[in-house]
C-alpha cells in the first residue's frame, strides 16, 4: 500500500482490510463514497471535537465584555 504524499497536517481514514487491500483517504481533501465509512468518519470527528471543546478552559467575561 502506498501512502499519499502529504505536506502538512492531514486527516486520514484507512479502510478495513478487504481481500488483502486497504485504502487510505485524506478525508479533509477527498470525499468518501461509502455511506458507512462516511458515518464512521463523521462520528469520529464529532467525538474528537467534543474532546477538544471539553478540554478548553472556561472563559469568563467582565461586565465590559473583555475576557
Amino acid at each position: 500500500m502506498t501512502e499519499p504524499v502529504i505536506t502538512g497536517p492531514a486527516l486520514r481514514y484507512t479502510s478495513s482490510l478487504d481481500g488483502g487491500t486497504q485504502t487510505t483517504t485524506c478525508i479533509d481533501r477527498d470525499v468518501l463514497t461509502d455511506p458507512r465509512e462516511r458515518a464512521l468518519c463523521r462520528a469520529l470527528l464529532l467525538h474528537a471535537l467534543a474532546l477538544l471543546d471539553a478540554s478548553e478552559p472556561t472563559r469568563r467575561t467582565t461586565t465590559g465584555g473583555t475576557p
